[in-house]
């Protein structure tokens, strides 16, 4: 029996990222979140796809933005990688 967690993509909603100094500090301070894989985050679209396991929050993730002291961040949608 295993104790790994599926993995997911959640999608984010990101405000307040004016240029691409904020894409960095966005995609470190998600990335730093325990069970994320990785972050993609999109300056244009003011989002970020971020791959973790099932059970990281993405209230986790939205704290892990708000942090940085300049960024907003909700979770939009969540769904499963085998659907990428």
């Amino acid at each position: 029996m295993t104790d790994e967690q599926p993995i997911v993509y959640i999608d984010l909603g990101v405000g307040g990222m004016p240029c691409d100094d904020c894409v960095v500090r966005v995609t470190e301070a998600l990335e730093s979140v325990p069970g994320v894989t990785d972050a993609a985050v999109d300056l244009g679209s003011r989002s970020a796809v971020v791959r973790a396991r099932a059970d990281v929050e993405g209230s986790a993730l939205a704290r892990a933005v708000r942090a940085t002291g300049q960024y907003n961040a909700f979770e939009r949608r969540r769904r499963p990688a085998a659907d990428a």
